[in-house]
């Protein structure tokens, strides 16, 4: 199992870059889970739904935010809607989200924490 990880991706050029090349990538090293930090995805705090939506539609499987998860103030509203959308575990409990979940690629499971 191939397994690719992309750190930090900021803003607008971030967000461009791997919208552009993710695909092939996946595709050129047959890549079978991606995970992909998305926390500064909006405009380089937080993350909106739009930029969630565009990250899963091109093939990324989880995306972890951290300490700016709730930057943008919607995030609170849809986090729970997306299993494949993480918070920090170590995050309170009565704030939305999750900070882990078990993905099943093929006949295997993954566990992704953040």
């Amino acid at each position: 199992m191939k397994l690719l990880y992309l750190g930090d991706v900021v803003g607008k050029a971030g967000r461009d870059a791997v919208l552009k090349h993710l695909p092939e990538i996946r595709k050129k090293l047959g890549i079978n889970f991606t995970i992909i930090n998305g926390e500064n995805s909006a405009g380089g705090f937080g993350i909106n739904e739009k930029t969630v939506n565009q990250l899963f539609d091109i093939g990324t499987d989880v995306i972890t935010c951290g300490d700016h998860t709730f930057d943008q103030k919607e995030t609170k509203f849809f986090i729970n809607k997306y299993s494949g959308l993480l918070r920090p575990h170590n995050f309170p409990k009565h704030l939305p989200g999750r900070g882990y979940n078990i993905y099943n690629i093929a006949v295997k499971k993954i566990l992704v924490i953040h």
